[in-house]
């Protein structure tokens, strides 16, 4: 038999239980978010650095510009990210070269996709916003992703040593 100042004791604890516990479900979510974008960054600059190896210049015949193309194909790849795909004003990609008659020679060349036989990198960034409020709390402006890959143009010629 309850006493009479016991009545609400199971709600109350039920209700400071599920508080935790959803917290700790919605943070489990947000980490699982997290990785699957950094993933997909990753996949992004190895798809773009696959595509900039082969030298072509045409994408899906919309332009013949190289570096857009390179650009394109890797925010083609993060079509699962928010504010990802095609036009994703939020996803940022850059490439550099180096020179391979100069032994790979730094500094490298921004923005250069390379000739035959130069390495290239292509780096794809991404800004993750928590969606829990008190991950969000704690990282008010996100978190940055980064995504890197350094291949070798392939040679569409004879490449000089």
């Amino acid at each position: 038999m309850r006493r009479r100042g016991e009545r609400g004791q199971a709600l109350v604890e039920f209700a400071i239980v599920s508080i935790v516990f959803l917290m700790v479900v919605f943070a489990i979510m947000d980490f699982a978010l997290l990785l699957q974008s950094w993933v997909t960054v990753q996949h992004a600059a190895r798809e773009g650095a696959r595509y900039a190896v082969t030298g072509q210049v045409a994408c899906n015949g919309v332009t013949d510009d190289r570096p857009a193309c390179i650009t394109q194909v890797a925010k083609r790849a993060t079509t699962g990210l928010y504010g990802g795909g095609e036009s994703g004003s939020e996803v940022a990609v850059s490439y550099e070269s180096w020179d391979y008659e100069n032994g790979f020679a730094d500094p490298p060349k921004p923005n250069d996709p390379g000739a035959q036989c130069d390495a290239i990198e292509v780096d794809v960034s991404y800004t993750y916003h928590f969606v829990t409020p008190f991950l969000k709390a704690l990282a008010p402006g996100g978190l940055a992703l980064a995504g890197r890959q350094r291949m070798l143009n392939e040679p569409f010629g004879p490449c000089s040593s």
